[in-house]
């Protein structure tokens, strides 16, 4: 599989590649990244939404926002916003709501990121 392969998993891969200097193998480098951190973060935001420990789940998904729209999944960071912003003005019932779907497209994208290397 080749990086612009990536587009049709829903990443932007014009973003990314433009926020890694239009070099593919820096590209490369912050998808492997990703893809580390994504297997570690899966697991603990999922904890902490178990803990109802709103003050760091905003962290970790202000936190995924950020590493979600440097790889160019807009989806992913969009969702990743809405919870934060929603988590900060205290509307834990929409932090919840939107877990599960923040989670599975997470873990879309990881597998997607897999699938490249």
């Amino acid at each position: 599989m080749e990086i612009r392969d990536l587009e049709r998993f829903g990443f932007n891969v014009a973003e990314g590649l433009e926020l890694c200097a239009d070099d593919e193998d820096i590209y490369k480098e912050v998808l492997e990244t990703a893809l580390e951190e994504g297997e570690e973060k899966i697991p603990f935001i999922e904890e902490l939404m178990q803990q109802k420990d709103y003050t760091r789940y905003v962290i970790e998904v202000h936190g995924l926002k950020n590493a979600a729209k440097q790889i160019g999944c807009d989806k992913l960071s969009d969702m990743s916003k809405a919870s934060e912003l929603a988590g900060k003005a205290g509307d834990y019932a929409t932090v919840d709501a939107n877990h599960d779907a923040i989670i599975e497209e997470y873990k879309r994208v990881i597998e997607a990121i897999k699938q490249l290397f």
